[in-house]
């Protein structure tokens, strides 16, 4: 998927902790990823 254009602005207002996440800061594709899963990502908690 390309890159998301609001990356750097959603990456100021991201709780998420885990750095290594390929997703962070691109929402669309967080909130896909942990709905699959069941979860709530960090910004829904």
């Amino acid at each position: 998927m390309a890159d998301c254009p609001n990356k750097e602005k959603n990456l100021k207002n991201c709780p998420c902790t885990y750095e290594p996440c390929s997703r962070k800061g691109k929402c669309c594709e967080c909130i896909s990823y942990h709905r699959s899963l069941g979860q709530k990502p960090a910004c829904m908690k």
